[in-house]
C-alpha cells in the first residue's frame, strides 16, 4: 500500500465500517491496527453522507499529499548538483487501483479518476515538466514510466495514445511522504523522508514546511560525522537546511524570524526531546547559520548553488 492510499484509508476508516476505530502508523509504509470497541453505540450514517465524507477526506489528503510534492521536489531540483545519488523527475505523481485496500476501491474509482486496470495520473506538480507537458489528473500512462531518458511517456487522451517526449529535471533522489499521524514528527531512514500529517498542518507557510524537509535532506545528503553528538548533528542539520531552502528560493530569513517567534511556544515540547537541542540553543545556532549563509551567498554569482561547507 503507498502512502496515500495508506493515509486515505486511515482517514475513512469510521466512513466505511461505521465503527469506531483505534489506529497507529508504522514506520514503514502505513498500516492500519484496528480494535473494534463493540461497546460504543453507533449512529448509522446515510450512503450519501459517507460519500460526501469521504469526498472531504480525500481532498483533504490529496492536499496534504501535493503541497509536500510541490514543496520537496522545488528543494530536490535545486540542489541536485549537491546529492549523491539523483534521479530524472517530471513532477508527476502515478497511482493504480491496487494501491488502495479492497473496502475503498469502489469509492476510489468514483472519485479518483482511476478504473480497474491500468495506472493513472494521480497529480501534477504545478510548473514542472509534466504541467508545461499539460498531463492531465485521470490520463491512463500507457509506457514510459518510470519515467527515463531513453523512452518517451506514452499516455492515453482524449485524442488517443499520444507519446510526450519531456525533458526530465534531475532531482534528488530523496522523496518526501505524508503519513497519517497526530504526533507532530518528521524523520528519515536515509532514503525518503516521513512527514505526520499534524506536522504538515500545523507547519505554517511554505518556507516553514520546506525548513522542515530541508532539515530531513540534510540528514541524508551529509552523513553524521564519526563521533559528533545527537545535538551537533541536529544544529547541523538546521543550518544546511538553511543553505539548501536558499538554492531553492524560499524566504530564509523569514524562517528564521518565524523560528524565534515560537519560540516560547514549543520550549516545552523540545525540552522533552531525547535528541534535540533546547529551542534556545537552536534558535542562537540557526541565527549564526543565517548569518553565514547570507555572507557566503553574497560571495557567489546569482543562481549559483551553494554547496555543504
Amino acid at each position: 500500500m503507498n502512502r496515500f492510499a495508506g493515509a486515505l484509508l486511515l482517514g475513512c476508516c469510521v466512513v466505511l465500517s461505521g465503527c469506531k476505530e483505534v489506529v497507529s502508523v508504522a514506520k514503514v509504509g502505513v498500516r492500519a491496527e484496528r480494535a473494534f470497541q463493540d461497546d460504543t453505540p453507533i449512529t448509522p450514517v446515510s450512503q450519501p453522507d459517507r460519500y460526501a465524507m469521504f469526498s472531504d477526506i480525500l481532498k483533504v489528503h490529496r492536499a496534504r499529499a501535493e503541497r509536500v510534492a510541490r514543496i520537496s521536489r522545488a528543494l530536490r531540483v535545486a540542489n541536485a548538483p549537491i546529492c549523491s545519488v539523483t534521479r530524472p523527475d517530471i513532477g508527476l505523481s502515478t497511482h493504480q487501483l491496487s494501491d488502495y485496500p479492497e473496502p475503498i476501491r469502489p469509492l476510489a474509482m468514483h472519485f479518483m479518476e482511476i478504473e480497474e486496470d491500468g495506472r493513472f495520473v494521480h497529480f501534477v506538480v504545478p510548473d514542472s515538466p509534466a504541467d508545461d507537458a499539460d498531463i492531465r489528473r485521470g490520463e491512463r500512462i500507457l509506457s514510459g514510466w518510470p519515467v527515463s531518458d531513453a523512452a518517451p511517456l506514452t499516455l492515453e487522451t482524449e485524442q488517443g495514445p499520444q507519446a510526450i517526449a519531456i525533458d526530465p529535471d534531475t532531482a534528488c533522489a530523496i522523496p518526501a511522504f505524508v503519513v497519517q499521524s497526530d504526533r507532530l514528527n518528521a524523520s528519515t531512514d536515509g532514503r525518503e523522508i516521513d512527514l505526520s500529517s499534524a506536522l504538515v498542518d500545523q507547519a505554517g507557510d511554505d518556507s516553514g514546511l520546506a525548513f522542515i524537509i530541508a532539515h530531513e535532506m540534510a540528514h541524508v545528503i551529509r552523513p553524521p560525522a564519526e563521533g559528533a553528538s545527537r545535538w551537533d548533528v541536529e544544529l547541523q542539520a538546521d543550518a544546511d537546511a538553511l543553505v539548501l531552502m536558499r538554492n531553492a528560493g524560499f524566504d530564509i530569513d523569514g524562517t528564521v524570524r518565524v523560528w524565534a517567534a515560537g519560540v516560547e511556544l514549543h520550549r516545552d515540547s523540545q525540552a522533552l526531546s531525547l535528541t534535540h537541542p533546547p529551542v534556545d540553543i537552536r534558535l542562537q545556532a540557526l541565527r549564526r547559520a543565517l548569518s553565514e549563509t547570507q555572507r557566503r551567498s553574497s560571495l557567489v554569482a546569482p543562481g549559483e548553488v551553494l554547496r555543504l561547507d
